[in-house]
C-alpha cells in the first residue's frame, strides 16, 4: 500500500499512529522504522495536502511536516480545523517567538529543530501523542507571555467578536491600510513569514476563506457599528 506515492509501513495490531510528510526521504525511512519499533503504525506521504484524506477522525494521529513545503502553516491550519484528532509534529529552525506563537496557535502540537536526531524526534512525537504538546524550552518563556499578556484586543468582525493577540491586532490594522505582507513586515521589524504566519491564525480564527475575505469581514462589522 503506498500514501502519496510513498510505502506505508505499519506496526500491525497498534493504536498509535503517526504519518509522516518530509521532504528528506532518508529521514523519512529512519524516522518511521523508529516509529514502528516504539509501537506506532506510521504511513508516508509525499504530499501534505494528501495526508487529509488518510485520516480517521475517531483516532489520534500525530503528523509529522517540516517546513520544505511553501504555506505548510495555512495547510496544517485547515488540517487541524477539519480533523480535530490531528496533533502536528514540525521540524523548524526559526526562532522567531513570533511566527513560534502563532503555530501554537494555529494548532501545531510540537517541534523539533530539522537537525535533530532520529530519537528526539521519536520522543517529541511520543510526548505530542500522550500528552498532547511537546514545546521547546526556549519558547516556554514568550508562550507563557502570550498567555498572560497577548490577548489585549477584542475585534470585531462579520462573524461576531474574537480575541486577537497584540501582534495580530498590529497586523490587522496595517492590513485595513492595505498594506502589503513585506510593508507590514518591514513597518513591524519581523520577517514576511512572521507576518503570513500571523495572517493564517486570524483567517483561521475568524472562519475567512483567505485574506481578502478576512479584511472584509472586519470593514463589514466597522460599518455596522
Amino acid at each position: 500500500m503506498t500514501v502519496g506515492g510513498r510505502q506505508v509501513k505499519a506496526a500491525r495490531g497498534t493504536a498509535r499512529r503517526a504519518v509522516i510528510c518530509l521532504g528528506d526521504t532518508a529521514l523519512d525511512s529512519s524516522l518511521a522504522a523508529a516509529l514502528v519499533d516504539r509501537g506506532f503504525g506510521t504511513e508516508s506521504s509525499s504530499d501534505l495536502c494528501d495526508v487529509a484524506h488518510t485520516i480517521d477522525d475517531k483516532k489520534l494521529v500525530v503528523v509529522v511536516l517540516d517546513e520544505s513545503r511553501r504555506g505548510w502553516l495555512r495547510v496544517v491550519t485547515d488540517l487541524v480545523h477539519t480533523h480535530p484528532m490531528v496533533r502536528p509534529v514540525v521540524l523548524s529552525d526559526s526562532d522567531d517567538a513570533d511566527e513560534f506563537l502563532a503555530a501554537v496557535i494555529a494548532g501545531v502540537s510540537g517541534f523539533c529543530r530539522t537537525d535533530a536526531s532520529v530519537d528526539a524526534i521519536v520522543r517529541t512525537v511520543q510526548s505530542v501523542y500522550d500528552s498532547g504538546v511537546a514545546i521547546p524550552r526556549d519558547m516556554v518563556g514568550p508562550l507563557v507571555a502570550h498567555l498572560r499578556h497577548g490577548r489585549g484586543h477584542r475585534m470585531m468582525t462579520a462573524a461576531g467578536p474574537i480575541d486577537v493577540t497584540d501582534r495580530e491586532w498590529e497586523i490587522m490594522q496595517l492590513m485595513l491600510q492595505r498594506r502589503t505582507t513585506r510593508e507590514i513586515a518591514d513597518a513591524l521589524f519581523v520577517s514576511v513569514g512572521t507576518v503570513r504566519s500571523h495572517v493564517s491564525a486570524l483567517v483561521h480564527k475568524v472562519g475567512a476563506v483567505d485574506r481578502d475575505d478576512l479584511i472584509a469581514m472586519v470593514e463589514r462589522a466597522n460599518r455596522k457599528r
